[in-house]
């Protein structure tokens, strides 16, 4: 008598899903997988709109994540790297810092600008070289917030507040700078060895790749999951599905909900941001950099002009300018605040943009694990059958997603046998 095949049942179509269903499939498992929304991605998607392709957010992709190195194929993305550096608003004009192992003539014609003290672009370099040489380095300092290893190292204040309060503030969505100097000292390796870039045509790239191996007929878009229990997961239709191995792969938030019993500490408000995009046929800045906000007034902490990154996300003789902001402030004046900055950062003409659409992203990253990493990731086995994972189980990036996609799907072949 022939055994029956153990049904398993992704919820999530994010990165995390799709990584535990690409290791499924490689592994040769039959799965389904349901996903509430109308594509692929999760928080990694993009829309066009008029022709412009518009991220959900400002996002980028850190080509030396080594699993993301590991999963995807970076050639098939044709990936648009960002210029080594930042441009640094202060005190009425842009300051340029310049990776000198990039752009050594850029970081020799700035050397002299008194924005960095010798000393922190020292300190600088001796971080550099202490997080490329000393390996996992992240793992083997105390779980101290950001802020505190980089006054112990040497920083000065005034760099830590014109530049890491920036730059870092923006990739944690947090300029306290409390986010653990561990997810601190990785993230800084991965810019210090392969900087940042992003898809050609947009990061929907990334899952879209992930997706396109899936087997036919074992994803479900628009398939909302109300509930889950052993053995079972209830869709909005009202139809119970029964499946032996179940993964649940969605945000903290949408977690807490269908699988309260397992959260563990009490959930923390996760990290939001805001993001404008503006076009112009006007000329923009050339360099493909990232400007900051180093005087800290805000609203806008970075800026962007994707169009220069990659000419694709605009339509030919238009630009694309994306504009971040940390939180999800009241939308009602945000525009024209919006645009007094970029106006002071990027002239007069900035008032002339077309404001084409705005994302409010209010879960955008998990506030838990930012905060401390502890001893590694969070299981992936809840209970016989069921399984969880996202960047919150893991680190809150995408490398720590597709990690943790994978590691739920190993777990499934080890109850597997």
């Amino acid at each position: 008598m022939s055994q029956r095949t153990p049904s398993i049942a992704i919820i999530g179509a994010g990165l995390s899903g799709l990584a535990c269903a690409r290791a499924l499939t490689q592994a040769g498992l039959r799965f389904t997988i349901y996903e509430a929304g109308a594509a692929v991605g999760g928080r990694v998607r993009s829309d066009v709109v008029d022709g412009f392709t518009l991220d959900r957010g400002f996002q980028v992709l850190l080509p030396s994540y080594p699993e993301a190195r590991r999963v995807l194929d970076y050639d098939g993305l044709k990936l648009c790297p960002f210029y080594r550096g930042a441009d640094l608003f202060y005190k009425g004009r842009f300051h340029r810092l310049s990776d000198p192992f990039t752009h050594p003539r850029d970081a020799i014609k700035h050397a002299r600008d008194p924005f960095v003290s010798w000393m922190d672009k020292w300190y600088t370099l001796v971080l550099r070289k202490e997080v490329l040489t000393t390996r996992k380095i992240e793992r083997r300092i105390p779980e101290i917030e950001t802020e505190d290893y980089l006054r112990d190292f040497g920083f000065s204040e005034e760099f830590i507040d014109r530049f890491f309060r920036a730059f870092f503030g923006g990739v944690f969505l947090e300029k306290d700078l409390r986010t653990s100097a561990r997810m601190f000292l990785f993230l800084y390796s991965m810019f210090s060895t392969g900087g940042a870039a992003i898809p050609a045509h947009g990061m929907q790239a990334i899952p879209d790749q992930l997706a396109i191996s899936l087997p036919p007929g074992s994803l479900k878009l628009n398939t909302p999951v109300t509930s889950v229990r052993a053995g079972e997961i209830t869709l909005t239709s009202g139809e119970v599905v029964h499946a032996d191995h179940i993964i649940v792969a969605v945000s903290e938030e949408v977690a807490a909900r269908l699988i309260p019993e397992a959260m563990g500490e009490k959930l923390l408000p996760a990290r939001s941001t805001t993001c404008l995009y503006f076009t112009t046929d006007q000329p923009v800045p050339e360099t493909p950099t990232i400007y900051l906000d180093g005087d800290g007034r805000g609203p806008v902490n970075s800026a962007c002009v994707l169009s220069k990154i990659s000419p694709r996300y605009a339509p030919e003789g238009q630009h694309l300018i994306s504009a971040s902001v940390i939180g999800s402030p009241s939308s009602g004046e945000l525009e024209g605040v919006v645009r007094d900055q970029m106006a002071a950062w990027f002239g007069e003409s900035a008032y002339l943009w077309n404001h084409l659409r705005s994302y409010q992203i209010r879960h955008a990253l998990p506030e838990g694990r930012q905060l401390r990493l502890g001893e590694g990731p969070l299981g992936a086995v809840l209970a016989p059958g069921l399984y969880r994972c996202g960047d919150w189980c893991e680190d809150a990036s995408i490398n720590g997603a597709l990690i943790s996609g994978r590691r739920a799907a190993e777990a499934v072949q080890g109850a597997l046998g």
